[in-house]
This record gives structure tokens, C-alpha cells and sequence, in this order.
């Protein structure tokens, strides 16, 4: 399963990150895919394709579940998972899509934090949407 993740495009339902270094993006894909149609972000892996790994999983995989908590309303529960690709560890997070939409980024508020995957970018929802 990971290697056709990771043999496919960014799109609607994927969506790669090198590391945790920026939560924001990651939040706001996260609550884009809850709203959508579901996905799965993938951390470890560059710009290019290439697998790079996460640096301390445990950690990693711990401050990513906070930072869910921390900043997703109402509660967002993914489904993260540790896998190994090359020797290197991936995060992968699976979100489906939630009976409890819209999510939203608390920093935000509800009125600009809702956000909806369009392709494979996350735009800002709109009072239609």
C-alpha cells in the first residue's frame, strides 16, 4: 500500500511533507481533508519523491497527535501510523471524512479556519462550501 502512496501524485487524497518544522500547512491540510473527502499525509518524504524519514518517530508521532488536539475544533481523530521505507521511518495520518464537519483551526476561528481540499491545495472554505 505505501509504495502506491508514494508511486502517485499529490492530489485530492495525498499529500506529502518533509518534516514538522511548519504545523500550519499540515494542520490545514489535515482539517481540508476531514471537510472533503478524507487522505492520508504522508511526513518524511521531500520535494522531490525522496524518502528522508522522520528524525525521532516516538517523538514526532507524539507532538503530531498534540498539535492535532491542540489546534483541530471540533476534535479531529486521525489515524496515525509508523511505517518503514528504505530503513527510514514515515508518519503516515489518515483522516477520513468526519460526520462532524466543518473542522476548523481554533488559531483561526470558525469563521476563516474551515478549509476544503480542492485538487492538491487546501483552500479556504466559504459560507457555500
Amino acid at each position: 500500500m505505501i509504495e502506491s502512496l508514494l508511486g502517485g501524485p499529490e492530489g485530492k487524497t495525498v499529500e506529502f511533507k518533509r518534516n514538522l518544522s511548519s504545523p500550519k500547512p499540515l494542520l490545514k491540510t489535515l482539517v481540508a481533508f476531514a471537510n472533503t473527502a478524507g487522505g492520508r499525509l504522508v511526513i518524511g518524504v521531500g520535494d522531490r519523491r525522496e524518502i528522508v524519514g522522520v528524525e525521532d518517530p516516538l517523538a514526532e508521532e507524539e507532538r503530531l497527535c498534540n498539535l492535532i488536539a491542540d489546534s483541530i475544533s471540533p476534535k479531529l481523530v486521525p489515524n496515525v501510523e509508523l511505517t518503514t521505507v528504505e530503513g527510514k521511518t514515515l508518519l503516515i495520518v489518515e483522516v477520513f471524512l468526519s460526520g462532524t464537519r466543518p473542522h476548523f483551526l481554533c488559531a483561526e476561528g470558525f469563521e476563516s479556519g474551515v478549509y476544503v481540499r480542492l485538487g492538491s491545495t487546501n483552500r479556504q472554505a466559504d459560507r457555500e462550501n
